[in-house]
């Protein structure tokens, strides 16, 4: 009986530990950690796009870049994990300080991690690629988003 003790213990720290690591059924998936993570990649990626297409890189805090990002429709559950998940990523562009918006289709996994498909407008983010210095074709950054976030 004694050694089933620490087996025991062993098993529920291992549980424990797993729900920890975001292994889990997906709670803490919602809205706000993935706007908040799909946010600061976009406005990394888009200061690599400006800089690889020969433009000025503008300061990321100028560009008030923020996302809205909805499962489904409004009607249905906003949390866990899936493939229909929306974001509208909004950011100012420099002179009048104009709002353009981006769209991402995301699937979202149990583990906090996403994929988010740029869906438009097509010179930002709608296309593999955008015309660099010389009318060359780079790659374009914000066409695919991968990543990750804590989940609660």
């Amino acid at each position: 009986m004694a050694a089933r003790r620490p087996l025991a213990a062993l098993a529920v720290a291992a549980l424990a530990g797993l729900g920890a690591t975001g292994c889990s059924s997906g709670g803490g998936i919602t809205a706000a950690p993935i706007e908040a993570s799909i946010s600061h990649a976009f406005t990394n990626l888009y200061l690599l796009q400006q800089k690889d297409m020969g433009n000025p890189v503008p300061d990321p805090a100028g560009l008030h870049t923020r996302a809205t990002c909805l499962k489904g429709t409004p009607a249905d559950p906003q949390s866990g994990a899936g493939a229909d998940w929306t974001c509208d990523v909004t950011f100012l562009v420099a002179g009048p300080a104009t709002p353009v918006t981006a769209i991402y289709n995301l699937t979202v996994q149990t583990t906090g991690c996403y994929a988010a498909d740029g869906d438009g407008p097509a010179p930002l983010n709608g296309s593999r690629t955008v015309t660099g210095p010389g009318y060359r074709q780079v790659h374009n950054p914000l066409w695919l988003i991968d990543g990750c976030f804590a989940l609660r």
